[in-house]
């Protein structure tokens, strides 16, 4: 279906129901979100792709300890890409679900601290960041794992400023005679 389309249904759904424009909203920011998915998939492995193909055809030589911990980091950096990308859209944050959001938001910030702590403490060592010449595996994971706090922040810190202008627009409604 595509987005003309879209809104004369919703258009017609409108007229038809008074009250359904939550729903409407909340389908057109699913599909916004599909989109913005399906694209942020489509750049992760686009780059592990080439990062493979240069590994492998060209550059012969490794340039991280193991090369599963670039496929993740290129995963995290999708991952920032999409939050990033959905929030100027304006389709990060739902209409409905955002106990589910926010949990979510929490439980990367949380996830991200506890899995960083078992690296932050190898910060010291003498082969922490360069191991034989290669990215060590525990940098790129204390590397991944602060970039996950960080989408999980900046996910909160945009459903809160939502929440905020949601909240103030109805205290205007509420003063207006």
């Amino acid at each position: 279906m595509s987005m003309k389309s879209f809104d004369k249904f919703c258009e017609r759904m409108i007229t038809a129901e008074p009250g359904s424009e939550k729903e409407i909203f909340d389908e057109r920011q699913k599909v916004m979100r599909m989109r913005l998915t399906i694209e942020a998939l489509f750049i992760c492995v686009g780059l592990i792709f080439v990062c493979g193909t240069i590994t492998e055809l060209f550059y012969q030589r490794q340039w991280a300890e193991y090369p599963v911990t670039v496929d993740l980091l290129f995963a995290v950096l999708c991952l920032l890409w999409w939050e990033i990308r959905c929030a100027v859209k304006g389709c990060l944050v739902a209409v409905s679900g955002r106990i589910a959001q926010k949990t979510s938001a929490i439980m990367s910030v949380l996830i991200g601290v506890l899995n960083g702590l078992r690296y932050a403490f190898d910060i010291g060592e003498d082969d922490f960041l360069i191991k034989d010449g290669r990215l060590s595996a525990d940098f790129v994971f204390l590397l991944c794992c602060a970039l996950l706090i960080g989408g999980g922040i900046f996910m909160f810190t945009v459903i809160r400023r939502e929440e905020k202008r949601e909240e103030a627009e109805k205290t205007e409604e509420n003063n207006e005679p």
